[in-house]
């Protein structure tokens, strides 16, 4: 099976596990379904090359693979959060001091962008165990065609 854990942070997957829970990540969710239905052949195709009958596994590894591929289930999307998260921060150094938004977006891209990053690719791969059968079922569409 293909893993994915964050290197440039402590992210542990309980803590994840609790915003699945919280109801956090149904934006996620949404996006990983979406991302495997626009991309179920192309998985598809990249599975057929390691059998001639995919397995469930073999099937969401390569479903993890593409994801890796790409780097994101929605770019548009995660650059919207993103864009959030840097506002968060001009908001929050501007009560304290007045620096400029444009030299507190580029030291934020600096130091986290990255780990942000990192932190929803991590979300997305512990999605696709939790919701295994509804990818699953995604992605089996593609077989019946």
């Amino acid at each position: 099976m293909i893993e994915f854990y964050p290197q440039s942070i402590y992210y542990p997957r309980e803590a994840v596990e609790a915003k699945l829970l919280g109801g956090e990540l149904l934006a996620t969710e949404k996006r990983l379904l979406e991302f495997a239905e626009r991309h179920r052949l192309a998985i598809w195709e990249t599975a057929k090359e390691d059998s001639s009958e995919p397995t469930d596994s073999i099937l969401l590894d390569n479903l993890r693979a593409f994801l890796l591929s790409k780097g994101s289930l929605h770019p548009a999307f995660e650059m919207g959060e993103l864009i959030k998260e840097i506002k968060k921060e001009v908001w929050y150094q501007n009560e304290t001091q007045n620096k400029s938004p444009n030299e507190i977006a580029e030291n934020w891209r600096e130091q986290y962008a990255d780990k942000w990053r990192e932190a929803r690719m991590f979300e997305a791969f512990i999605l696709i165990e939790y919701r295994s059968k509804e990818l699953l079922n995604i992605l089996r569409a593609t077989e019946a065609e």
